[in-house]
């Protein structure tokens, strides 16, 4: 741990003197440069564009330091203290720190994956874009994931000799024109009814399980029809709609049944 001052000339330079005093300050000199000038903080004597230095922050940190083209400061390399100067190797590690990266786009994305135009860049804020063939294709924010342009969303079967290594797929996507924004909520448990249920939703999009209306029977038998016998929550026949029931139907307390002019509930 040594640096140049000074004594016998200044920084790095050796002025005229005695044999002793030119003596001590080539030794002042080459202490410094075997151990980079190692010590804590920067130094300010004897300073030159590409100098380096040890900056010695603590017994477990000390950070290898080159000066800038400008010789107006210093600029981080990479800690000594640590394997590899701390640095991620190009053959991949663990990174403990914060990655920033620029913004990107969809033309150029901030990460590509050997591909130069697919990735991910920022859309914009707290946005993260999805990029194929420098087009994104989805979104991802704190709204949840936007699929762009009518792309679906595919669920594939998996791989098998049955197939012959092909893999088909179902595909769910938005319509081709909407007026307005449509949220699907998917029902909080499995239906009631197996075998022939439905599935419906109301006018906020909640989707809910329901009677198909199908006939039932024994083994492969369509024999049947069934419908509950009470009815327990309030319910209008749809406008311009007839309904029936199979009875005897039990309305309960506090319950309504509304039939409006010109529809028919027939319980036979």
């Amino acid at each position: 741990m040594a640096r140049v001052d000074t004594t016998g000339g200044t920084g790095f330079t050796v002025d005229n003197g005695t044999g002793l005093q030119v003596r001590t300050k080539l030794q002042q000199v080459i202490d410094a440069l075997r151990s980079l000038q190692s010590g804590s903080g920067d130094p300010t004597v004897g300073v030159a564009a590409y100098q380096l230095h040890v900056d010695e922050v603590s017994n477990t940190s000390q950070i290898l330091k080159i000066r800038n083209k400008a010789n107006d400061d210093f600029v981080d390399i990479g800690d000594v203290a640590q394997t590899n100067l701390g640095l991620l190797l190009k053959a991949g590690g663990v990174m403990t720190g914060v990655l920033t990266s620029s913004a990107g786009s969809t033309s150029a994305p901030s990460f590509n994956f050997g591909d130069s135009g697919t990735g991910l860049y920022k859309k914009g804020t707290n946005q993260i874009g999805l990029v194929a063939n420098q087009a994104e294709i989805a979104f991802v924010d704190q709204n949840g994931l936007t699929v762009n342009n009518q792309k679906e969303i595919r669920f594939s079967e998996p791989t098998s000799a049955a197939t012959g290594g092909s893999v088909q797929y179902v595909g769910i996507k938005a319509p081709s024109a909407l007026a307005a924004n449509l949220t699907l909520t998917l029902p909080t448990t499995n239906p009631a009814v197996a075998g022939y249920a439905l599935i419906s939703t109301d006018t906020s999009g909640t989707l809910s399980w329901g009677v198909a209306g199908g006939a039932v029977g024994g083994s492969t038998d369509q024999v049947f029809w069934e419908n509950d016998q009470t009815v327990t929550t309030s319910y209008a026949i749809t406008n311009n709609k007839n309904a029936g029931s199979f009875g005897p139907i039990t309305i309960a307390s506090g319950v309504v049944v509304t039939v409006g002019s010109g529809e028919t509930w027939s319980v036979v």
